[in-house]
C-alpha cells in the first residue's frame, strides 16, 4: 500500500511540475520586461503558446523520404 502511495505522490508531482513550469516562464519573461521598464507579456503566455503549438497540423509532402518523417522524434 505504502509503494502505492509513493507512486500516487510521485505521479502528483510529476503533474504539478508539467502544469507549473511555463508559469514560471512567463514570470521571467515578467520580470524581464520590467527591468527594461517595459510592460511584458501576460504570465498566461506561455500557456496560450502550448495550446497553439499542440493545435498546428502536420505538413508532410507525398514524396518524403522515410527519414524526413523520423527525423523530428530522434
Amino acid at each position: 500500500m505504502a509503494l502505492m502511495t509513493d507512486y500516487l505522490v510521485q505521479g502528483c508531482q510529476m503533474l504539478l511540475t508539467l502544469l507549473l513550469a511555463p508559469l514560471l516562464t512567463g514570470f521571467v519573461r515578467r520580470v524581464k520586461a520590467r527591468l527594461l521598464r517595459r510592460r511584458g507579456p501576460s504570465l498566461l503566455q506561455p500557456y496560450r503558446d502550448l495550446s497553439k503549438l499542440l493545435r498546428k497540423e502536420v505538413v508532410l509532402a507525398d514524396s518524403a523520404s522515410w527519414l524526413f518523417r523520423v527525423a523530428p522524434y530522434l
